[in-house]
């Protein structure tokens, strides 16, 4: 089996051995990889809604996984017992706020725990900085391309983050310390966000946005402070 670059990258930070539980699984492609490639011997395979764990169903069944991934419809954390020893989870293909919120509410789940690997589809910052304001370190961090679009992988645990610098933190810390291959193409992307964004507050008319103009204007200044810097150590990932 064949994984997108997206899915790749994630089943590289998954050390051989793991028990996995990837939560939100879709087509189960990423478990049943796993198992294939004999870098976990058991799964379990989650969702929330029928129709995408049918799917998955159908994807365990074609490759004769069924025996070693355990499909189990549910929200978030909630379909792990203690019972199942899961030591590495999976929250990939959703949202920041989201992926937040499956943590926060499934905490309990996570006491045995050793490695959460997160894949935002959005609001990356913000799940950084929910992560450290809520007990977890940030042990690693990673980027994939996949077509034109980035995504960026954050692997954590639970522990104590070393970075207290907000701006630091929300960009990556992990990534800033080691500069991925990708990391400026990720640098140069935030900041043609944020100039758009400054365009159209400009031109916004109904409301004070001074206040604002003033925080994405020191936001472009020091991502384009650390993409001049980022050319200068380049280290791979």
């Amino acid at each position: 089996m064949k994984l997108t670059p997206r899915l790749q990258a994630i089943a590289e930070l998954i050390p051989p051995g793991s028990v996995v539980a990837d939560i939100g699984t879709d087509h189960a492609y990423l478990p049943v990889y796993l198992l294939l490639e004999q870098i976990c011997d058991r799964a379990i395979a989650s969702d929330m809604h029928p129709a995408p764990l049918k799917q998955a169903q159908e994807t365990v069944a074609a490759f004769n996984c069924h025996q070693r991934i355990e499909l189990r419809l549910g929200r978030g954390l909630e379909v792990l017992k203690e019972e199942d020893q899961v030591d590495t989870v999976v929250i990939a293909g959703l949202g920041g706020g989201t992926i937040a919120s499956i943590i926060r509410e499934g905490r309990e789940q996570l006491q045995s725990v050793s490695r959460i690997i997160l894949q935002p589809m959005t609001e990356a910052e913000q799940l950084r900085l929910f992560l450290a304001a809520n007990g977890f370190a940030i042990v690693h961090e990673s980027l994939a391309l996949e077509g034109r679009r980035l995504y960026e992988i954050i692997v954590a645990k639970a522990g104590r983050e070393t970075e207290t610098d907000p701006f630091r933190l929300a960009l990556g810390p992990r990534l800033l310390e080691n500069r991925p291959p990708l990391f400026t193409m990720l640098l140069q992307e935030k900041i043609r966000k944020l100039r758009i964004l400054y365009r159209n507050l400009q031109r916004a008319k109904k409301e004070d946005v001074s206040a604002k103009l003033q925080e994405v204007k020191k936001q472009l200044d020091n991502l384009q402070e650390v993409l001049a810097d980022a050319g200068k150590c380049p280290n791979g990932d």
